[in-house]
């Protein structure tokens, strides 16, 4: 792989040939592609390119979260993308045709003492012990970011996708660590639209601290629950 070192012609993307170019940190990476190739046809290779496709998509909507996005691309190794660094993270955990409960969407991190997480018709409900009995929290971290997918699959009609990911986010400001929290993450149209397609989900649930000025100090590990 060859790295473009100046700005010649600006920042490259897309195929030239048998060349790929990308945009990594600011600057152009080309890699070459082979001429010819065998796609292998068995099942042990046709799984692997359907466990990657899931966990490609299951990795642009963590990304999608703004929180989560801002911490993995603070992870990746130089030279990388953030969306390499979760496909791999995620796809020993990804199944063939859909994520899996032990698919995550944060680092590890302190735990997520959840009492209760209910999905209804117009929103996602929390209740959440003081979360300073699983973690440290200095004066600083004054907001909570919360961070959630739900994957839901096993459509009612045949025809409908696999499974289908949608995205929650919520902050609240001057939050109290040390009490119970009760509160609620909305869905809108769309979001009920989708969830009444398919008859089972899985929840994903990360959390932030964050300072005053919305610098993310800790996060919280993956809660994640099957229904």
């Amino acid at each position: 792989m060859a790295k473009l070192k100046t700005h010649v012609m600006g920042n490259l993307k897309g195929k030239i040939g048998n060349v790929t170019a990308r945009t990594v940190d600011g600057g152009t990476a080309f890699s070459a592609r082979p001429l010819n190739y065998h796609v292998s046809q068995s099942e042990a290779s046709i799984n692997a390119r359907s466990r990657f496709k899931v966990t490609s998509e299951l990795a642009a909507s963590i990304l999608s979260l703004p929180d989560m996005g801002r911490i993995w691309s603070k992870l990746k190794p130089s030279g990388k993308s953030a969306r390499s660094l979760l496909i791999k993270e995620n796809y020993h955990f990804s199944g063939i045709d859909k994520p899996t409960a032990r698919n995550i969407i944060g680092p590890e991190g302190f735990a997520l003492p959840f009492q209760s997480v209910v999905l209804n018709s117009g929103s996602l409900d929390l209740e959440l012990n003081a979360l300073n009995t699983s973690a440290d929290f200095s004066p600083e971290e004054v907001d909570l970011g919360i961070s959630c997918l739900i994957s839901f699959f096993n459509p009612v009609l045949e025809d409908e996708e696999n499974f289908k990911i949608i995205s929650l986010t919520k902050t609240e400001a001057g939050f109290d660590f040390t009490s119970a929290y009760t509160g609620a993450l909305p869905l809108n149209f769309t979001h009920q639209s989708i969830a009444a397609k398919y008859q089972n989900y899985i929840i994903f649930l990360a959390a932030t601290s964050k300072n005053s000025v919305g610098d993310i100090i800790q996060c919280s590990s993956t809660y994640s629950s099957e229904t």
